[in-house]
């Protein structure tokens, strides 16, 4: 039982009202411990890492940077499983960065342009923007993903945030009841973010917002009036070009970023042609959602 238990493909540690139990030789190697040592302590001796304690106290999946290694990690009750997630190319990596980036560092911008020009409380909404957009942009950089399991917010709650970076989405249709979310919000706000802005960009408006149950999980779908798509699901490959140009949505790039991060915490992306017009959208798992 030993030999499989230290055998075995996955990384798994067991924990108990906050101490370790017991590593198996796979999870040791990705959390670069030895078991002799870190048995009997406090869960962070081990996992040295606050985003895989948040992760193992809260439940959940995410794929992380840890010690080096892009890691999957799936906590349930009193278990944490650990695997080591295939590798993006450097530039693959580079070039999701630069996509993530680019729309709040445009948006900041604009946003430091006009500062000067506001009064007291405007500039205060404004600056509160900023703080949050810059701790967003930080953890993307420093932390190298998302933690997908955190205490439940609105969903409205980010519209905010998204009309601020993205000014075009005053005009969104939103066509979605009111829920609660257990996905990291920064991780959600990014999803949104694309795939409204690809609506905008390379679709017609109106640009609608539709968030309904469905068998399993919770649709979030942006729907637009642009020409159906013949392949809507190309899209989703980057760099995606060929026979379908002439329908392309840009490169896909941040369709492809979507759907990496929806599947980092257990989600999907899709691409659908409606009769007038195209939809992308994510399904989030049951036990991330709840309603409002």
């Amino acid at each position: 039982m030993r030999a499989y238990w230290d055998d075995a493909f996955e990384g798994v540690l067991l924990h108990d009202e906050g101490r370790v139990l017991a590593l198996n030789k796979p999870a040791a190697r990705l959390l670069g411990v030895e078991p002799g040592r870190v048995v009997g302590l406090p869960l962070i001796h081990a996992l040295r890492d606050r985003r895989l304690l948040r992760l193992a106290e809260a439940g959940g999946e995410a794929v992380l940077e840890v010690r080096g290694r892009r890691v999957r990690a799936r906590a349930a009750p009193g278990a944490l499983f650990l695997i080591e997630a295939p590798e993006a190319t450097e530039r693959e990596a580079l070039d999701r960065l630069r996509h993530e980036l680019r729309t709040p560092v445009t948006a900041i911008r604009g946003l430091l342009e006009v500062l000067p020009e506001l009064g007291p409380e405007e500039a205060a909404e404004v600056l509160a923007v900023l703080r949050a957009e810059s701790e967003r942009l930080a953890k993307l950089v420093e932390e190298g993903g998302y933690v997908h399991a955190v205490p439940p917010y609105a969903l409205s709650s980010l519209r905010p945030r998204i009309e601020r970076v993205l000014p075009e989405a005053k005009t969104l249709v939103w066509a979605a009841p009111e829920v609660r979310l257990r996905v990291d919000p920064d991780a959600l706000f990014q999803i949104l973010l694309n795939l409204i802005e690809n609506a905008y960009r390379h679709g017609r408006p109106p640009v609608t917002l539709v968030v309904e149950p469905e068998k399993g999980g919770l649709r979030l779908e942006v729907q637009d009036r642009g020409a159906p798509l013949s392949h809507p699901e190309q899209c989703f490959t980057p760099g995606a070009r060929g026979a379908h140009a002439a329908h392309a949505r840009g490169s896909g790039l941040g369709l492809s970023i979507v759907r990496r991060i929806a599947r980092d915490f257990g989600g999907e992306a899709y691409g659908r042609a409606l009769p007038e017009g195209n939809a992308f959208g994510v399904v989030i798992p049951d036990r991330y959602w709840q309603k409002g």
